[in-house]
């Protein structure tokens, strides 16, 4: 067990949960390039895409570890071409997903002793990838602390 597969556990089944989502993947490194190569003949979107977080361990003292993540991830909705108002919609439902995994994480955090999810941290950025597809998003970093004694202790 990695504190890596810990977050992906933790965060594969919110971007899953997602209405209408297409693909989900754990990105490699600090690149997308997989999510490149799988939208060769696919239709992925809209995708959600983390990057592998980096990470802290973190000491409670009370002999609980957890893992303090610094996350980034990304929502790609596809647009047409030089049409402005495909690209507005596909900005406006990329949003709505990123603001929706958010939502989930500050209600885990609410209910959950395993999570603690530092709502203030978060930022989105719209982006554009032009790769063979025209896709609008949101890229997301905010931090997350998430229960890891099974690593660390």
């Amino acid at each position: 067990m990695t504190a890596t597969a810990i977050f992906w556990d933790y965060f594969q089944p919110i971007a899953n949960a997602l209405p209408g989502v297409q693909q989900v993947m754990l990105a490699d490194g600090d690149r997308i390039d997989r999510l490149i190569a799988e939208s060769v003949g696919t239709e992925i979107y809209p995708a959600v895409v983390s990057l592998r977080p980096k990470y802290r361990p973190v000491d409670n003292g009370a002999d609980q570890y957890y893992a303090a993540f610094e996350v980034t991830f990304f929502v790609f909705c596809r647009s047409e071409i030089n049409n402005d108002a495909s690209q507005d919609a596909a900005y406006d439902q990329a949003e709505e997903m990123a603001l929706a995994v958010l939502h989930q994480m500050r209600q885990d955090h609410r209910y959950r002793a395993d999570v603690d999810f530092e709502y203030g941290s978060a930022k989105l950025e719209p982006v554009t990838m032009m790769t063979l597809d025209a896709c609008q998003g949101y890229e997301v970093k905010c931090k997350l602390l998430l229960e890891a004694s099974v690593v660390f202790s």
